[in-house]
């Protein structure tokens, strides 16, 4: 058996022998071969612009004017969170009579974080660890006697 030709859309019906060559087919399968063609990288490229890659976003300011607004709207929201977190600490270490030595402990743990180098997560120090282990220890000690 010989391959026929087909072509897309057309149901799957194929052209074999001499209706390859009729008229009307041989027109149809010029189109299609037309609409076939591959095309090259260098053209796709050709129409490819540094706007695709976002290089000349900048150029006219309104891209910087936006950024700089949302830079300062998150730096505003960390600071509240980091100082409604100190204020949360704060009230753990008097709760459970840690003594207010920690404020110098806060002092370079804030320096560390204006500079950019601290880790993103406060780690306690042992005192603190040690201190609500003994706290937990306690209370299931007291909720086992009750």
């Amino acid at each position: 058996l010989a391959a026929g030709l087909g072509l897309k859309g057309s149901g799957g019906y194929r052209y074999f022998g001499a209706a390859k060559d009729l008229p009307g087919v041989k027109e149809l399968f010029a189109r299609h071969a037309a609409k076939m063609t591959k095309r090259k990288r260098g053209d796709i490229y050709k129409y490819i612009t540094p706007d695709y890659y976002g290089l000349r976003d900048e150029e006219d300011g309104v891209l910087l004017e936006l950024e700089g607004k949302m830079a300062e709207d998150r730096q505003e929201k960390l600071k509240i969170c980091r100082e409604e977190y100190m204020e949360l600490k704060r009230k753990q270490c008097q709760g459970m009579g840690v003594e207010s030595d920690e404020s110098a402990d806060e002092g370079a743990f804030l320096e560390e974080i204006e500079s950019g180098i601290a880790a993103s997560v406060a780690v306690p120090s042992q005192e603190v660890v040690a201190k609500v282990l003994l706290q937990k220890k306690k209370e299931a000690l007291l909720n086992r006697f009750m």
